[in-house]
């Protein structure tokens, strides 16, 4: 590693909910960094709702920032808190884990050595692996991507793991993440409004818009104890798709948001119809009455406002990195990859050449 990565302080952000189940493996993992000890520090957001948290980290890992806000602020709040602490104490680089991770020891070291290597890069994602069904190790993400709806998710979930690039990625993940703390003072943190989901898809766009890079680091391993049964699946669907409209009104140009006008006006029905095969009409239903209030329209002209004053690149120069086919696995049933995956990437090869501004 080059003598600037190794001083460069890191600061290593941890939300918890509910995870005191994953604290021993993730807090070992961290432990075995092979990064030098004094140079990177560990901060914790308890969100609850279980006690005993900040007591655990006392006990087993004094040199700990806890942070305890007595409220859940959500993956977005709770990592926007801590990120903020982060810079406030100085440091170079922010990191994310979630609870649910472990690492592997150059970790730290590879994600930093890059960060170095590139300074346009603004956020550095790890390779992302889970264990499939079979016990296999598989690929989680390698990187993720972008509809031009705005729908996020990892690249390559379920490949077969292997050796991988230096890559330009159209976002980071925000299960495992290094933002350079200048990108952060540039554009802002994750933002706390969303709570939970696209929070990251989010802060990619924004440090896009900025003029920042986004890339993986093959060097970097993250293990994530992903759970694609898991019950809250009913809550996400509300805040991903509230969250994807919201990114979708305040990140585009006015005349890219006109020339995907049809395309999100058709999209909205096949959103109904599989919340209602779902069971999530309720959900669906509650998106909309989010965009019925006053305050809603307030703080999305307000972000508008915020994120196009940022902006150092044109649309045309995202274009690159947005998809045109949902290619993940719980997403890509029969009906989207032979029905909608080919109209809407029919529809997009003709709009994106119109993109010019």
């Amino acid at each position: 590693m080059n003598a600037t990565g190794v001083n460069a302080s890191v600061a290593v952000v941890l939300a918890t909910f509910d995870g005191a189940k994953h604290l021993e493996g993730l807090c070992a993992s961290l432990e075995a960094q092979r990064y030098p000890r004094e140079r990177w520090r560990l901060i914790v957001v308890d969100n609850g709702p279980e006690p005993g948290v900040a007591g655990w980290f006392a006990e087993r890992a004094p040199g700990a920032r806890v942070l305890v806000p007595g409220t859940n602020l959500g993956y977005a709040g709770g990592n926007a808190l801590g990120m903020r602490e982060a810079l406030a104490g100085g440091a170079d680089y922010v990191v994310i884990v979630t609870q649910d991770t472990q690492v592997e020891p150059d970790f730290l070291h590879a994600l930093v050595d890059l960060a170095e290597a590139h300074p346009n890069a603004g956020a550095v994602q790890p390779k992302l692996l889970r264990r499939a069904a079979d016990g296999r190790t598989v690929l989680h993400s390698r990187g993720n991507e972008l509809h031009y709806l705005g729908v996020g998710f990892v690249g390559g979930d379920g490949e077969p793991d292997r050796a991988l690039a230096v890559q330009s990625i159209a976002y980071a993940s925000g299960a495992g993440v290094l933002y350079r703390a200048s990108a952060l003072r540039d554009v802002g943190m994750l933002d706390p409004a969303l709570f939970m989901y696209h929070e990251d898809s989010d802060l990619g766009w924004r440090l896009r818009l900025a003029g920042w890079q986004a890339l993986l680091a093959p060097d970097a391993v993250m293990h994530h104890d992903y759970d694609f049964d898991r019950p809250a699946w009913k809550r996400k669907f509300y805040y991903v798709e509230r969250n994807r409209l919201i990114n979708l009104l305040t990140h585009y140009h006015a005349a890219t948001l006109a020339v995907l006008a049809p395309a999100l006006l058709v999209f909205e029905p096949i959103g109904i119809l599989y919340a209602a095969r779902r069971g999530w009409m309720a959900e669906r239903l509650a998106v909309y009455a989010f965009f019925a209030r006053p305050s809603t329209w307030r703080y999305v002209a307000a972000k508008r406002r915020t994120v196009q004053a940022l902006r150092r690149r044109r649309d045309r120069d995202l274009v690159p990195y947005l998809s045109s086919r949902f290619s993940f696995g719980p997403l890509a049933t029969p009906a989207v990859r032979f029905l909608l995956d080919p109209l809407f990437s029919a529809y997009w090869r003709v709009v994106k050449t119109l993109i010019a501004w």
